[in-house]
């Protein structure tokens, strides 16, 4: 049951994020009601189901009858398996409690993590298609990451006053600095060639909502995976050496495997190295 919900609910994130990327990149008003790209016509709440919409009307506007993109259902489906894994899992991992203080904090991170996996999403989005991370979705989405670590750290102290239950949102902020300051290093090295400035902000970004030691994770994935899928692209001649290719998207991609199962696998690197 968890798994279907999970996928019905990341499904209609995908819609959504689909329409920040699109409008982020566009630079319209994230406001307002949706319309169809081509006959410029208002569509109505019966035409936005998630999948199912594209499906009823075989991949067509309802009034032009243009065929609509498949990244359109695309983009749905992807996110709700990755709201499906990540719900089944978390609830998984959290045993039942009637502790009203320990479920108020889980809904609380369980927030804060769907909104993280969002705007990665929507950062994935537009660095494929553009090669861009809009400073209007990456640079609120920091300063909204802030504000929601601090009042959740802050609350843990509150409830158990205790230094480590603050300590964590320390070494996120941390992290945040670190790695945005180590992307900025990179490029001034490179000279710009290796990465861009919306890669910095993305690694704070990163940094910031994943903490200490799962950033640090995400980022050695994201070098493997980019590493590797840029060796095949050369292989397979669809890019030549020196050619510049997303990295955003490889970012995201170890920020997810990271968010899931980061924890295992620090405990299986500390066993391997001890």
């Amino acid at each position: 049951m968890v798994i279907i919900l999970g996928f019905l609910f990341g499904s209609v994130l995908g819609s959504f994020a689909k329409a920040i990327a699109d409008r982020s990149l566009s630079q319209r008003s994230f406001g307002g009601r949706s319309y169809c790209s081509h006959c410029k016509k208002t569509l109505r709440w019966y035409d936005l189901f998630p999948i199912l919409s594209y499906l009823i009307l075989r991949g067509r506007c309802r009034y032009c009858h243009t065929l609509i993109g498949l990244d359109y259902p695309l983009t749905e489906v992807i996110l709700g398996f990755i709201m499906a894994l990540f719900l089944s899992q978390t609830t998984v991992q959290f045993t039942d409690s009637a502790d009203p203080f320990k479920i108020t904090l889980f809904i609380m991170g369980l927030i804060f993590n769907i909104f993280v996996i969002v705007v990665l999403y929507i950062v994935a989005l537009t660095d494929i298609r553009k090669m861009l991370i809009p400073d209007r979705v990456i640079l609120p989405s920091i300063g909204i990451g802030f504000i929601a670590l601090l009042v959740i750290y802050l609350t843990k102290y509150l409830l158990f006053p205790v230094w480590l239950t603050v300590e964590p949102f320390v070494r996120s902020v941390a992290a945040g600095l670190g790695i945005g300051l180590f992307f900025a290093t990179l490029i001034i090295i490179t000279k710009g060639r290796g990465m861009g400035g919306g890669d910095v902000k993305l690694g704070a970004f990163i940094g910031l909502s994943l903490g200490f030691p799962n950033s640090l994770v995400a980022l050695m994935l994201a070098f493997l995976t980019g590493a590797i899928v840029s060796i095949f692209l050369i292989l397979f001649k669809r890019k030549h050496f020196g050619q510049t290719i997303p990295f955003g998207p490889f970012l995201v991609l170890g920020s997810y495997i990271s968010l899931l199962w980061g924890r295992q696998i620090v405990d299986w690197y500390l066993r391997l190295s001890i």
